[in-house]
């Protein structure tokens, strides 16, 4: 980790300190970061790698729902939580991956929203888990024994935590030999082929990681809201993640997070005020695709910083 994202770090870290601050910006906060990680994390298949996933809803509402049932049956230790969602999510992404990595371009694209659309059907009108109205009223989840995550303080902490080794994790990984041959995979396929690079292991290997850290913060997701319900598997909601990541920058780690960020807070503030937000959200899109087409963060150029390595 850099010492700019050391800073950063450190900054979100003293946030809840701010004088004024309520639980309601704690929680605002929380979305912000958790959709932020998320659109880091499909950064690395669309920005990296060059595969636009439609389907990133059904691991984020797998993940969702592994730590709902858990929590329903009683177990509510954070870890069983987050265990159930890494088996869950990485056993789905190990089907999706592997006959969505066989295919390119739109193919890729396709398959991954038709498996997300299979899944969202079957929670959508399977009673056993709630039909629509999901899981409700989940319990709170315990860090151990007696630390129950049942403040928005500690909650903001726990996504915060989440984002920083998520953040690690992807650094790792596109800075990595690993990464520089996904790279080379986004600019010539054939070729990365051609100098004896298995392309298709390669693929299912990043969508695996990504993958599992977008289940990952599923499963965070009901220890703020204490529901899981289908229409966190809707297609609409990875069209999100993919604005996020065009809103803060394709091919970055901090990029995605800024959009995501961004995202979640515009959403909140332009649906408090009217109901048709979607179009300002959309008039937004529309400048930043037109007048910005590195995102937020390459908006910096155009005031004169530094611009920011593809590793940040």
């Amino acid at each position: 980790m850099t010492w700019r994202a050391a800073l950063v770090f450190a900054v979100l870290a003293a946030l809840p300190g701010v004088p004024g601050i309520s639980q309601y910006s704690l929680l605002l906060a929380f979305d912000a970061l958790l959709f932020g990680a998320i659109a880091m994390s499909l950064d690395l298949l669309i920005g990296y790698t060059g595969l636009v996933s439609f389907g990133h809803a059904a691991f984020y509402g797998l993940g969702a729902y592994a730590t709902a049932i858990v929590l329903e049956r009683g177990v509510l230790s954070l870890w069983a939580c987050l265990g159930a969602a890494v088996l869950v999510v990485g056993a789905y992404a190990l089907v999706v991956s592997y006959f969505a990595t066989a295919r390119r371009g739109i193919y890729f694209a396709l398959l991954t929203l038709i498996f997300a659309e299979v899944v969202y059907t079957f929670f959508r009108y399977t009673q056993t888990f709630g039909g629509s109205d999901g899981i409700q009223g989940l319990p709170d989840a315990r860090l151990w024994p007696g630390a129950a995550i049942d403040t928005p303080l500690r909650k903001y902490y726990l996504v915060l935590t989440y984002l920083a080794l998520a953040y690690a994790v992807c650094r790792l990984v596109v800075t990595s030999h690993f990464g520089r041959v996904l790279v080379a995979i986004r600019e010539n396929e054939d070729r990365a082929r051609f100098l004896g690079y298995s392309v298709q292991r390669y693929k299912m290997a990043i969508c695996m990681i990504s993958a599992l850290l977008t289940g990952l913060a599923g499963a965070i997701y009901p220890m703020r809201s204490a529901f899981a319900t289908p229409d966190l598997m809707l297609w609409t909601e990875s069209g999100e993640f993919i604005i996020s990541v065009m809103i803060g920058g394709l091919g970055t780690l901090v990029g995605p997070v800024i959009g995501g960020a961004f995202f979640t807070i515009l959403r909140d503030k332009v649906s408090s005020y009217v109901d048709w937000y979607f179009i300002v959200i959309g008039v937004v899109l529309i400048v930043i695709v037109l007048f910005m087409p590195r995102g937020l963060l390459g908006f910096r150029r155009l005031l004169g910083f530094k611009q920011w390595r593809a590793t940040a």
